[in-house]
């Protein structure tokens, strides 16, 4: 698979796609002009049909922003050779004073946007790596429902003052912590409540579990992810929850086209304002991938402890900050570092080899 780079010299007409759930607005054009602007029913089909019968002959690209109707007509559109893209939400050009939003709007905007080439086209997962995304996806819903499970109890032992009974039991979450939380004497109605949230931690832990298998299940039987899987958990501090989510965020490894790439799809490319001669960075940029962003530099933290050369990084630019912001700085910069390790790791397709 070639990773796909576009060129807008290529095509003749250019359609602007605002979709919803239940509307397509078009604007159409050719390079220099306007030809129409139209609305039809969110339905691939007659988007199909109509530009092969009112365009016939000529190479037309569609784009539409990416959003919560998912690939449905970007697949529908490639499936019958006919070229698509989607455009990032925060990549869609909005002036400062703004103030009317319409999807007749919208799609002018990304007709432009395909006319000029000025943008970078979301790359949509395909396959074996969409399924991955899925199933991580799913994984980390469950993570989150069980942090939240568990967040609700000890709020509830705190405002009850409940927590005073549990201060000699090691609080980890074991089942010998939860089984005292059962047996805890109180009212009917904080019986009750932390009785349900006791049910939520379960169902949580249970779901997280059953997901896990399902997700070990596939990788393992799918040889080219299995592959990349395996790579991944060779770099010190790497283990099976990073390195699935890091695979099912960027999919397909072929498309990244160099190793700065990955470090700006994370966000964790630094800050800048300069002029002239005057050279002015700040923090990193927190855009693009904010799953991803936090589970490499929660992975960092173990990365530190098991690669010595990433160890000494850390300890290096700690030193040079305050106490206050000196680690944070300091594994954020890690996290910037081990993208470059997975980046190589991934497009050479090799395990990683520790100097």
């Amino acid at each position: 698979m070639t990773p796909f780079k576009y060129n807008p010299e290529q095509f003749d007409i250019y359609i602007g796609n605002d979709v919803d759930q239940n509307n397509f607005s078009l604007t159409i054009r050719e390079r220099y002009r306007l030809i129409m602007t139209k609305k039809m029913p969110a339905k691939p089909q007659e988007l199909y049909n109509f530009i092969r019968n009112q365009f016939p002959g000529r190479s037309v690209i569609v784009g539409y922003e990416a959003g919560p109707t998912g690939f449905g007509l970007y697949d529908y559109l490639i499936g019958r050779d006919m070229p698509c893209v989607l455009l990032s939400p925060s990549g869609i050009l909005k002036p400062a004073n703004e103030r009317v939003k319409t999807n007749r709007i919208d799609s002018k905007k990304i007709a432009t946007m395909l006319t000029d080439g000025q943008f970078h086209p979301v790359r949509v997962p395909d396959g074996p790596y969409r399924e991955l995304r899925h199933l991580t996806i799913l994984r980390n819903n469950y993570v989150k429902l069980q942090r939240t499970a568990k967040q609700r109890i000890k709020s509830l032992l705190l405002y009850t003052g409940l927590n005073e009974t549990c201060r000699d039991i090691e609080q980890n979450w074991s089942n010998y912590y939860i089984q005292h939380l059962k047996t805890i004497d109180c009212t009917p109605a904080i019986r009750l409540r932390l009785d349900k949230l006791l049910e939520d931690l379960n169902y949580a832990r249970k779901q997280l579990l059953d997901v896990t298998k399902q997700l070990r299940k596939f990788y393992t039987s799918t040889p080219e992810i299995n592959e990349h899987i395996r790579n991944l958990r060779t770099i010190p501090g790497i283990g099976f929850v990073t390195a699935t989510t890091v695979l099912g965020r960027i999919g397909n490894p072929v498309n990244l086209h160099n190793q700065r790439e990955l470090a700006a799809f994370c966000g964790l490319t630094p800050r800048e304002h300069s002029t002239g001669d005057n050279v002015r960075r700040g923090g990193i940029t927190g855009l693009g991938d904010a799953t991803l962003r936090s589970i490499l530099i929660e992975a960092s933290w173990m990365v530190i402890q098991n690669d010595t050369e990433l160890g000494q990084f850390y300890n290096r630019i700690k030193s040079k900050n305050s106490t206050k912001s000196g680690s944070l700085k300091a594994i954020v910069a890690v996290a910037h570092k081990l993208t470059l390790r997975i980046y190589r790791v991934l497009v050479e397709r090799r395990a990683y080899i520790v100097h």
